[in-house]
Parts: C-alpha cells; sequence; structure tokens
C-alpha cells in the first residue's frame, strides 16, 4: 500500500512542478481530465469487471455500499451548504471528497495484497456497483446542479452519457466472454493510464493557497471520509451479516480516501477543482496511516 501511495504522491508532485515551472497552458490540466473520462477510465472500468467472477454472494454488497455512501454524500452536501456556507459549486466539490472513495486506484491493489485474488471481486463489486453508481447517479445529478444552480429531471439521466457508465454496462453484458487478445491489449493500455494521468492533472491543479485556506473543509472532509463512512459500514455488517471475508473487503473499501476522479468531475461540471484536489491530497496523506488502522481493527 505504501508503494501505492507513494507513487500517487510522486506523481502529483510531477504536475504541481510542471505547474509551477510553466511548462504547460493552464488549460493542460481540463484536457487532461475529458481525456480520462471519455477514454481511459471507461477502458479501467470495463478491464474491472468484464473478467470478474459473479458469485451471487457479491450481490449482497452493492446495495449496502450504495446507501451508506449515497446517504453520506447528503450529509456533506448539508454540512457544506448550512453550516460552512458554501456555494453549490463548492459544497458538491466536498461532499465529493467526502464521500466517494479511491476503491479502485488504491481499493484494489490494497485488497489484493492483503487479502489476496480472493478478496478482488467483493472489492469489484464494492467498486463499481456501490462506489461508482452512486457517482454516476447522486454525483453526476448534484455536480449538474453545482454548474446550472438547480435541479431539472434532466439531471438524474445524465450519467447515462457518461462513457464510463456504458463501459460498466458493456462489462456486465461481456463478463466472463472471450474477447481478442489484441483488443484486450488497448484497453489494458489505456487503462493503465488513468491513473498517471490523473494525479499528473491533479497536481498541475493543485493550490498551496487553497490547502491552507480550505484547512477547515479538508478537515471534515477527511473525518467524514476516513472515520465516520467506515464506522458506518461497520455497522451495516453487523446489521446485515455478510461472509467474513466480504465483510472485510466492505468495511476496508469504505476507509479509502478520496476517490481521484472526483477532481475530474469537479472540472468537468466547472465545480472548485482547487478543493477537491487538495481534499484529494489531505486524506491520501492521512490513510497512510488510518488504513492500516483500520485493518488492524479488523
Amino acid at each position: 500500500m505504501s508503494q501505492v501511495l507513494g507513487l500517487m504522491f510522486a506523481l502529483i508532485g510531477l504536475g504541481f512542478l510542471l505547474r509551477v515551472l510553466r511548462v504547460f497552458p493552464k488549460e493542460t490540466a481540463p484536457l487532461l481530465n475529458r481525456f480520462v473520462l471519455y477514454v481511459t477510465f471507461p477502458c479501467l472500468v470495463f478491464r474491472s469487471l468484464q473478467g470478474a467472477t459473479l458469485d451471487r454472494r457479491l450481490w449482497s454488497i452493492p446495495p449496502l455500499a450504495y446507501v451508506a455512501i449515497s446517504a453520506l454524500f447528503l450529509l456533506a452536501f448539508l454540512i457544506g451548504s448550512k453550516y460552512f456556507r458554501l456555494p453549490p459549486r463548492r459544497a458538491v466539490s466536498f461532499a465529493m471528497g467526502a464521500a466517494f472513495g479511491n476503491t479502485a486506484f488504491l481499493g484494489y491493489p490494497f485488497i489484493l495484497a492483503l487479502l489476496g485474488e480472493e478478496g478482488l471481486p467483493a472489492a469489484i463489486f464494492y467498486d463499481q456497483l456501490g462506489n461508482f453508481l452512486s457517482v454516476y447517479t447522486l454525483g453526476v445529478t448534484f455536480c449538474v446542479f453545482g454548474k446550472t444552480g438547480k435541479f431539472s429531471g434532466k439531471n438524474v439521466t445524465e450519467f447515462l452519457k457518461l462513457p464510463p457508465f456504458n463501459a460498466f454496462l458493456l462489462a456486465l453484458l461481456l463478463n466472463g466472454l472471450p474477447l481478442p487478445p489484441f483488443l484486450l491489449g488497448i484497453i489494458n493500455r489505456l487503462a493503465d493510464a488513468t491513473v498517471p494521468l490523473t494525479m499528473v492533472a491533479i497536481g498541475l491543479a493543485l493550490s498551496p493557497t487553497s490547502l491552507s485556506k480550505d484547512a477547515p473543509l479538508l478537515g471534515a472532509s477527511a473525518l467524514l471520509k476516513l472515520l465516520l463512512l467506515p464506522l458506518v459500514a461497520l455497522g451495516l455488517v453487523k446489521l446485515f451479516p455478510l461472509p467474513p471475508l466480504y465483510a472485510k473487503v466492505f468495511v476496508l473499501q469504505s476507509a479509502t480516501p478520496t476517490l481521484v476522479s472526483s477532481y475530474v468531475f469537479a472540472s468537468v461540471y466547472e465545480l472548485d477543482t482547487e478543493l477537491s484536489s487538495s481534499i484529494i491530497c489531505a486524506t491520501t496523506l492521512i490513510a497512510l496511516g488510518s488504513l492500516p488502522l483500520w485493518n488492524l481493527l479488523l
């Protein structure tokens, strides 16, 4: 896990250095984010699920994950709007940072290293059918609200336009079917580019002033994401018992730091990218200590 987190921070640092040196124009980060959202991230989603083993007991994970994550998102949005008095674009960025976890980029390798291949299907189901389904539905609906300042019926279907969601549906349709090696090779190469491109883009958008001026927001988002959500997850697996392996994966996935793609959505929907990048950096740094601690407690 430390290697994964170290790699993430190295790439963020590279992006920040490129910003300081003004190697690329200001519009580079948004362009990188669009490439990730429309090209590489769909490939990562497809690769993660298309070859997964669909054990029927795994289907008990997504509803619990979706409810927990969505409830925390709504709570965080209310805290941001009412307590911190944030405008919609900042309140949505805050809520995404507090609720949506890095359940793929960090969750997969952490679960794989800790529990082996047998823990990975549960991690994927939590990620794709719980975490990202909440992102695609509730998250995108509020992203549109943050951009336009109003809700509409169209907001609810906005996620249907996103390539990652279409890749998710296609992966379910083609689950377990053999695919041409040439096609898989292309998908794998593009999927592998998601993490480095996103990390560099975060570094390009990172503002030192945001890290200091938004310290209360960073602290609140870290408490919600790294403490409250895993506590809720722990309560849920007590109320609705899962197999021990699945229960442990469920709590550990809930304890992952902020989803790096929340920055991509903040950029695409013109929300507060500085706040998003700061929350990602803060929660990821804290997770160096909190994730191993949760592992010891389970």
